[in-house]
Parts: C-alpha cells; sequence; structure tokens
C-alpha cells in the first residue's frame, strides 16, 4: 500500500491560512520512516511543540493581565493552558501504545535527542515564574494573603478564582510530567540511560516539582485552620 504524505494542492482559503503544504512536509516521507510507527511519534511530539507555544504565550498574557488588574481574563486563559496540558497528558496515551522493540527503531534517529531538550518546555518554564510574581504583587497592593482569600472566599471570589486557575495549572503541568515519565517507564525503561547518557529515572523527580509550592501549603493550612475553629475537642465528631 502506498501512503500519502501530502494532501490538496494548497490552492483554498482554508488550506492557504493553515499553510498545509509546509505543513506536511515538516514530517518525514513514507520512504524515511522506520517503520509504520514513525509518522505517529513525530506528529505528536511536533503537536506538542504548538501547543506548549500556545500555553507559553497564554501564560505571557495572563501575566499581562494580572498587572493590569483584568483577573477574569488571566484566569480564564490559565484555565485554557490547564486544560491543553491535560490533553496533552491524554494525548500521551498514543506513543504509549508502541511496542518497545518497534520504538527504539525510531529511536535511532534520534541521535542524542532528548524531550528535555524541548525549545517549548524549556521556555515554559522560565514563562511560569512571572506569573508567581504578579500574583504576590497583586496580593501585596490589595493588603490580602492567600490564607484569607481560602477562609473568606466570597470576600475575595475574583481573587480565589486566579488562585484556583493557578494551581490547576500547576496540578496539569505535574500530571503532565508523570505521564511522559511513565510513557518512557513503560517503552524505554527507569533502569536504562537516555541517550546523553541521563538515568532515565532523574525524569521522576520532575514529576514532583510544584511551579506554586505555596498554593499547595495553603491548603495544608485551611485544613488547620478550619480543624482549629470548627473541629470538637478530642478529634471526633458526635
Amino acid at each position: 500500500m502506498a501512503y500519502q504524505s501530502s494532501f490538496g494542492d494548497g490552492s483554498s482559503d482554508y488550506e492557504k491560512y493553515i499553510r498545509t503544504q509546509e505543513l506536511y512536509k515538516l514530517q518525514k516521507s513514507p520512504d524515511q520512516w522506520a517503520n509504520e510507527e514513525e509518522l505517529l511519534f513525530q506528529v505528536v511530539h511536533q503537536a506538542m511543540e504548538l501547543w506548549l507555544k500556545v500555553v507559553i504565550q497564554h501564560v505571557d498574557q495572563s501575566v499581562a493581565w494580572i498587572q493590569g488588574g483584568n483577573l477574569h481574563e488571566a484566569t480564564r486563559f490559565l484555565n485554557r493552558c490547564a486544560e491543553i496540558l491535560k490533553w496533552l497528558a491524554e494525548s500521551l496515551e498514543f506513543p504509549r501504545s508502541m511496542a518497545p522493540w518497534d520504538y527504539h527503531k525510531i529511536r535511532m534517529g534520534l541521535g542524542k535527542g532528548s524531550g528535555q531538550e524541548s525549545p517549548t518546555y524549556k521556555a515554559l518554564h522560565k514563562a511560569v515564574p512571572p506569573v508567581l510574581a504578579a500574583f504576590e504583587a497583586l496580593l501585596a497592593a490589595r493588603g490580602v494573603t492567600v490564607d484569607q482569600i481560602h477562609q473568606d472566599r466570597a470576600a475575595h471570589q475574583e481573587l480565589y478564582d486566579l488562585t484556583w486557575a493557578m494551581h490547576q495549572f500547576d496540578q496539569e503541568l505535574q500530571h503532565w510530567k508523570y505521564r511522559h515519565f511513565h510513557v518512557v517507564k513503560r517503552i524505554i525503561g527507569d533502569a536504562v540511560t537516555s541517550l546523553k547518557g541521563v538515568p532515565a529515572s532523574s525524569l521522576e523527580k520532575t514529576t514532583h516539582e510544584a511551579q506554586f509550592p505555596e498554593l499547595w501549603a495553603v491548603i495544608n493550612r485551611t485544613t488547620n485552620a478550619y480543624n482549629e475553629k470548627y473541629r470538637p475537642k478530642g478529634g471526633a465528631y458526635q
């Protein structure tokens, strides 16, 4: 069976806008594939680069909106970022279904390449700290703490929604890393080294790296504050 590597002729307005002819040329042609799985592998990773480009743009825009006091829009974009990261984690199900032996045929074509070299992956982690800086500056300007926001949500609903969007973003980013590590564990193994000689197990450490650690810590403090105020002495409800 002859596999197509391009579709259409690029003449329609839709094709011109999406630049389909250029897009199709970004993947290897069938005669260059290591096996029938390679198109999937390449497209999944190319798509991730594009989606992360969107996330970075959304994160940068959210910072500008927080600084400008437009918290509704910042919250909306950060929630969308969380949804994109959630979808990217789900999309890892496709390469996860590859047989390890088949994957290694593709892997040899990566040279010493590694997903940790992804330019958007690196850029995303540089784009996130300004969100926290803008958020902290906002709280300082309004004279409110994250503890107060959680303990009196009704009085700080807009700030609470922003806080929760940041929390969701952080959660989905960690989840995506967790899913990626388990794809590596499933297909390559976690007791081997990468093509650069780095232990595959090192990826596991990144799955627990919170971008907004204070937003996780405040949940513990909120529980303790509630228990202190409302939980019956002795620790049991009657």
